[in-house]
């Protein structure tokens, strides 16, 4: 394929070698709108195809807004796909519905629709990269929009060139370059009438906000990318300072992360702060709906501790204190229905499923019993215990006289003092008197005063937690 444009074919190039964008046998997926932008960019790799022994395939995705122009944007590139000799995923994709349900605006749920989509066709196709077309003016765009709506160092980097399998080739070369590239070589393209549309902040962006500020310095665009460069360094360093001391201090399970308050807080104020969301990023697995204020809100609740702090953030995450840690959790980790009543079998052996536990019980003379000193084993005097037992896990007002006391305490009170992880709570197992719902032994922690073994006690019901077997 001959196309015309050195100059442009070398700045591209450079740019593409410069972030080590591709390697050779590169499978790469090219998003096409059939825009002028995404249009350059699938000639350009085709025409480079050789060079690194590419195998490109197209992306295009139907938004279901426009209608039948969306319909005639189809259309066009798979013609343009058929002409070049191009695999083609032609997808559709109900983003009305997505925004509606997400409660994101249009171009979030557009954005939103195009990477779920790119992201599973990456795996069904072993793709090795993701070429997409944004441009040096829409890195100025991005970060205007960014600044407008307050962001920090991460959001100030505006789009990055490479970004895990996603590359953008086109990132150091300008809209004016890209259609002088696109009529020197006479190649067609789709025009989208929604980049007129002013209800969406970027167009505004580029037609009010960006000839205003040309007026003041027509060189502006060069200061913002100069500044973007500076900002993306300054946030790659950082980024790897945050990284190390969230390796040294996090604790992390799978959509969960422990660290300790005190080493949060003997950080400076910006690692806390990239601490703070990296952590949340860990929990939520993105950042999508996290703002400043969210982040302020952690940090200001970390000077009142001791005081039980709770936040329910965007996207089902849970940030609280417990004891001397901070945990950001997926809330789902918490939620679940309790634990239906099981019948305790006695003397015998009772599965309790959902919990992954069994209960062992047997009678004993008390003359007969060597107490063990171990949490995991109950003995109660066989006969202050009605015939029926059961289990269960907690609910809203428990309460029992735990061994050892005098007066009644609140489960809930029992778990803080016994620093039992509320993730954990739901699923401690509880073993009740069936006619009454009397608490007789929370099991794995203390049984009941009022059933408790004494110098009277002639039989002994001995209870056993132990894994379920499989």
């Amino acid at each position: 394929m001959q196309l015309i444009g050195a100059w442009f074919f070398d700045r591209v190039l450079t740019t593409i070698k410069k972030y080590h964008m591709l390697d050779m046998g590169d499978s790469v997926l090219v998003a096409v709108s059939g825009g002028p932008d995404s249009v350059a960019l699938l000639y350009f790799l085709k025409h480079i195809e050789p060079l690194y022994n590419l195998r490109l395939r197209i992306f295009h995705l139907n938004h279901e807004i426009r209608g039948a122009e969306a319909d005639k944007d189809a259309e066009f590139v798979a013609a343009l796909a058929a002409r070049l000799d191009i695999p083609a995923m032609l997808e559709s994709y109900d983003v009305p519905a997505l925004m509606e349900r997400e409660r994101l605006s249009l171009e979030e749920a557009a954005r939103e629709a195009r990477y779920r989509l790119m992201d599973r066709l990456a795996v069904e196709l072993k793709i090795d990269r993701i070429a997409l077309a944004h441009h040096a003016d829409d890195q100025v765009e991005t970060f205007l929009m960014r600044l407008i709506r307050g962001a920090g160092l991460e959001g100030l980097s505006a789009m990055q060139p490479v970004r895990g399998i996603y590359i953008r080739p086109f990132i150091e070369v300008s809209k004016e370059d890209i259609l002088g590239y696109i009529r020197d070589n006479e190649l067609a393209y789709r025009v989208d009438a929604s980049n007129e549309d002013l209800s969406i902040l970027r167009n505004r962006v580029r037609s009010d906000l960006v000839p205003l500020l040309a007026s003041y310095n027509p060189q502006f665009k060069g200061s913002i990318l100069k500044t973007i460069e500076i900002v993306r360094e300054d946030q790659s360093h950082l980024s790897e300072l945050t990284d190390g001391v969230f390796d040294l201090l996090a604790e992390v399970g799978d959509g969960i992360v422990r660290i300790q308050i005190q080493a949060v807080e003997a950080q400076p104020v910006s690692l806390k702060r990239r601490l703070i969301r990296k952590c949340i990023k860990w929990a939520k697995a993105d950042l999508r709906g996290i703002e400043f204020k969210h982040v302020e809100a952690i940090l200001d609740a970390l000077q009142n501790v001791p005081v039980r702090f709770e936040l329910e953030l965007p996207g089902g995450v849970i940030v609280f204190t417990e004891y001397e840690h901070l945990v950001f959790a997926r809330k789902q980790l918490f939620e679940g229905p309790p634990l239906k009543p099981v019948r305790l079998i006695v003397p015998g052996i009772t599965p309790v499923e959902p919990l992954g536990i069994e209960i062992e019980t047997q009678y004993h003379n008390a003359g007969d019993i060597v107490f063990e000193g171990d949490g995991d084993v109950a003995h109660l005097d066989a006969d202050k215990l009605p015939e029926e037992l059961e289990i269960r896990t907690r609910k809203p007002g428990d309460f029992f006289v735990p061994f050892g006391m005098m007066g009644e305490k609140k489960l809930q009170d029992f778990f803080v003092d016994e620093k039992v992880p509320r993730r954990q709570r739901d699923k401690v197992p509880i073993v009740t008197v069936t006619a009454n719902d009397h608490i007789v032994w929370v099991v794995g922690f203390r049984i009941d005063e009022r059933f408790r073994v004494t110098a009277q006690t002639k039989r002994v019901l001995v209870l056993r937690l132990k894994p379920q077997r499989r």
